[in-house]
């Protein structure tokens, strides 16, 4: 009993190794199953991805990329741990192919749950182990293919296989219907691992028949590419013949050629994504997730892989950087203009009482109208949620404006809200008060149908990792190519024109005599949790307690667009940074009320206390 229970916990030992040997790979690809299966954010990504057939092929190429660079590069690693492998040489072998093959299995997950419309443990389960008996028993066929079969066999298979690929990729491309993902993309799974079981007697084979091109510097380059090879293939501590490790040389340099050139293009595609908003926009938000877990997987693994090389933990290096340069450098600052005055136009805000004053004396006429036994005021509450609330809360106040003939602006006295509830509230306002051919309704949601998520996501899983290590401004963060994307959008809108204005011109003229409602968009301090407005009226203490009013901290000459105040209210967790003004940092309203309710319920007790005095 005791022995069995030695051997157990030895064997455990070993496995828990091999887990923190692959464990890059296996945490993106439990991040890719949690995102595209339980967040409502990852479906959505999922569907607006294959809207189009280019999507749908930038789709394919992320994901074969996403399984190349996990395969190949815990390879890599397998390699260069001489000391696990003699004792888990079958795990060390098997497990890069699993964990690639396992990303297939997990966007055919994510598929199969938005197709069927449940999201429940069965079908994942169901998906999982056929996935998994598919590969037990095709695993074990194409080791036997390979022995059987001398090499030009099966390059023969294998030239069959990419032409059949070719062929599936361009018809799921052109049908670009998830049910045609989820068909056909276990095909292409299934001929994975008959690729990477078979490419190195395949490399052998192409060794014997190719004759190369004799010439001293051609001699030279491939002598430096074969040192590359085998210093990269061996473990520093492994102790090899020459021949051994010229053989290494010969079967991986082919594999390892077409590994660079495809990682080089899918890089070059991402690094395009990341400065023109027009070609993120063009590939979308799937692509640029599953090329940004190949890349940053593949750089996690290649750190590894120089820390085993050197004995030096090059993981611990670089977070001790980013740490240190950032406590010295601030790469999220919020992103202010420069007035052409010098005065602060946000000074000349009113305060409540002028503000509701004046709104009275331009509504009093109406108020007056005999033939109305009521004059409503309304005060709109948009809780946060991106683009979802955005949408939401436009369309339904656009709505509601057009059945109303208009009459429903002119009663609405606050506008207030968080995050996306902002955005909302703000596309309704300035489609309302333009002269547009088109009903509110279809301009608001023309407008946020647009895709602002590529832009920003492509800084977040990229560049902004490394923007505290920058010495100079190269690119900025993605809070400010959010606002770029408010902004930007490729139709001739009424509300990107006006969102890319100063705040200013939300505030009231000297005369009362453009009616403009109370807007606060709420956020909130993060060094203390203190809720914080951007308004244009004055967010005095004497009404509005504690409250930080956002626009006082600028300096005079200092502006800030609606754009920039929008997102300055949805930095929400993660996705967004805080965004920093004179060593304040302010995050997104959500984080202390969701609703803006707070700065509306001591708005109403205030206003109640001035209509008892009057």
């Amino acid at each position: 009993m005791l022995s069995f229970i030695n051997k157990s916990l030895k064997r455990l030992a070993v496995i828990l190794q091999v887990f923190w040997v692959f464990f890059p790979g296996i945490l993106f690809l439990a991040i890719g199953y949690l995102f595209f299966t339980h967040f409502i954010q990852g479906k959505d990504i999922l569907i607006t991805g294959l809207r189009s057939r280019q999507t749908g092929l930038f789709f394919i190429i992320g994901l074969l990329f996403w399984a190349l660079i996990t395969w190949y590069t815990s390879r890599l690693i397998a390699y260069n741990n001489d000391r696990l492998f003699r004792i888990a040489k079958e795990e060390l072998y098997k497990t890069p192919r699993i964990l690639g093959y396992a990303c297939f299995t997990v966007i055919i997950i994510a598929l199969a749950s938005i197709y069927s419309g449940k999201n429940d443990v069965e079908l994942h389960a169901g998906v999982i182990i056929a996935s998994t008996l598919i590969f037990l028993i095709l695993h074990p066929l194409f080791e036997k293919i390979k022995n059987k079969n001398d090499g030009s066999h099966l390059i023969k298979f294998r030239k069959i296989i990419w032409v059949f690929y070719a062929g599936i990729i361009s018809f799921m491309v052109g049908m670009n219907s998830i049910a045609t993902y989820i068909l056909l993309l276990p095909i292409i799974q299934i001929g994975y691992p008959f690729l990477v079981v078979t490419r190195r007697k395949i490399s052998q084979s192409n060794k014997k028949h190719k004759k190369l091109i004799q010439h001293p510097n051609l001699d030279i380059l491939r002598n430096k590419y074969r040192n590359l090879l085998q210093w990269i293939f061996t473990d520093k501590e492994r102790i090899k013949d020459p021949l051994k490790n010229e053989i290494i040389a010969q079967t991986e340099k082919n594999i390892f050629f077409w590994f660079g050139l495809f990682s080089i293009v899918a890089l070059a595609i991402y690094v395009l994504a990341i400065f023109p908003l027009s070609f993120s926009r063009y590939i979308t938000s799937l692509p640029i997730i599953l090329l940004s877990f190949g890349i940053l997987l593949g750089a996690g693994n290649i750190l590894a892989l120089f820390s085993n090389k050197q004995k030096i933990n090059f993981h611990f290096l670089f977070i001790l950087a980013l740490v240190i340069c950032g406590i010295f450098t601030e790469p999220h600052h919020v992103n202010l203009s420069k007035l052409e005055t010098k005065d602060s136009p946000y000074s000349k805000r009113p305060d409540l009482k002028s503000h509701f004053t004046n709104w009275i004396q331009e509504t009093k006429s109406a108020m007056l109208d005999s033939t109305k036994n009521e004059y409503p005021i309304y005060f709109i509450l948009a809780d946060g949620g991106a683009s979802r609330s955005a949408y939401w809360t436009a369309s339904v106040l656009s709505r509601i404006d057009s059945e109303t003939h208009g009459n429903f602006l002119n009663n609405i006295y606050c506008l207030s809200g968080a995050s996306g509830g902002s955005l909302g509230n703000l596309a309704f306002l300035m489609a309302a008060k333009s002269k547009h051919k088109t009903s509110t309704t279809k301009e608001v949601q023309d407008y946020l149908s647009t895709d602002f998520l590529s832009f920003p996501l492509v800084r977040l899983m990229g560049p902004d990792i490394l923007l505290p290590l920058l010495p100079i401004e190269v690119v900025k963060d993605r809070a400010e190519a959010l606002e770029n994307s408010l902004m930007n959008i490729p139709i001739e809108n009424s509300v990107s024109s006006f969102i890319k204005k100063d705040f200013s011109t939300l505030i009231e003229a000297d005369s009362p005599t453009t009616k403009m409602p109370v807007i606060c968009i709420n956020c909130t301090r993060m060094q203390d949790g203190s809720p914080a407005v951007v308004s244009n009226i004055q967010i005095n203490n004497n009404v509005f307690g504690s409250r930080i009013d956002v626009l006082k901290l600028l300096n005079p000459g200092e502006g800030m667009s609606i754009a920039t105040s929008i997102v300055l209210g949805a930095r929400f967790p993660c996705f967004s940074p805080a965004g920093c003004i004179k060593n304040q940092y302010f995050v997104d309203g959500g984080y202390f009320d969701n609703s803006g309710a707070g700065v509306v319920h001591e708005m109403i007790f205030e206003l109640q206390k001035m209509v008892i005095d009057s």
